[in-house]
């Protein structure tokens, strides 16, 4: 190896020493070059899996801004990509005709069997032959507790334990299983603390979220404290808020969704109007 001895008046005895050969140049650049060609192998992994998450939040995204030109804002195999769906309703927005929609359009009668987990909306109201098993949160009068179906399961809202058990039930077996129902309305008005609930309502999105289950919980937020609304959407995945609307005489109806797994937070957005799950009774 030569040695070079350049003038340096900066350095004591004002001589520095440079390598200069051929051969160590050509070392470092192979090195070099091999640590790139290493490191571009092992990032390829990386940079197809951040592709393919672009493109899945871009499906996400599309699928939940869409509302012009008439299509239909809850796509099939949309909600069930999550596990905590939490859908507010308001004014007279209907409750059941919310579940109604969210069962014909975003799930479909060739999506997996529901398990319907309902509370002031009766078995009877929903208008379907393919739904799973069928709790009812209710209350009924004197000492039984039979529904005339013996596909549905009566259950008082203020037996939680019962509720869970029933709930645990449902989310056996194996492949994609859907929970709906606005069982929560009944719960929230009969338990006797908000922390009772905090309790009930974290044990219940833990059990759907280790199964890997989709529940979609429909309230009436208008019926209930702001804080224990606050408290059921703390919890959620995906919030999708539903709201009426008085233009010009026409009751029209809004949406708006909060996304909090994706990050993705639209606006009020009109509804199509074949879709629009308003109150049957509206004057």
């Amino acid at each position: 190896m030569v040695k070079s001895y350049m003038l340096n008046p900066c350095r004591r005895g004002g001589y520095e020493t440079t390598k200069s050969t051929e051969s160590g140049n050509k070392r470092s650049s192979v090195h070099e070059n091999g640590e790139k060609s290493r490191s571009s192998y092992s990032d390829y992994p990386k940079k197809v899996a951040s592709e393919k998450g672009d493109q899945k939040l871009a499906a996400r995204k599309l699928s939940f801004t869409r509302l012009d030109q008439g299509k239909p804002l809850l796509n099939r195999g949309t909600l069930d990509q999550y596990r905590l769906v939490v859908v507010c309703v308001r004014g007279n927005v209907s409750v059941k005709e919310t579940m109604s929609l969210i069962l014909k359009e975003a799930i479909g009668p060739d999506g997996p069997s529901p398990t319907l987990v309902l509370g002031p909306t009766a078995p009877e109201d929903l208008t379907t032959d393919w739904t799973g098993k069928v709790g009812w949160i209710t209350f009924v009068d004197g000492t039984s507790m039979a529904h005339p179906s013996t596909d549905v399961e009566i259950i008082s809202p203020d037996n939680l334990l019962e509720i869970n058990l029933f709930i645990e039930k449902a989310s056996q077996g194996e492949g994609t299983q859907v929970i709906i129902g606005d069982f929560l309305d009944n719960i929230i008005k009969s338990v006797g603390s908000p922390e009772s609930f905090y309790s009930f309502f974290c044990q219940l999105a833990s059990r759907v979220r280790l199964r890997k289950r989709t529940a979609i919980l429909v309230i009436k937020e208008d019926i209930h404290e702001k804080p224990m609304v606050e408290m059921v959407k703390r919890f959620a995945d995906i919030v999708l808020e539903f709201r009426d609307q008085d233009n010009e005489g026409a009751l029209t109806v809004e949406m708006r969704t909060l996304n909090f797994a994706d990050n993705i937070y639209t606006r009020w957005l009109p509804f199509p109007q074949a879709l629009r799950p308003l109150c049957t009774n509206y004057t």
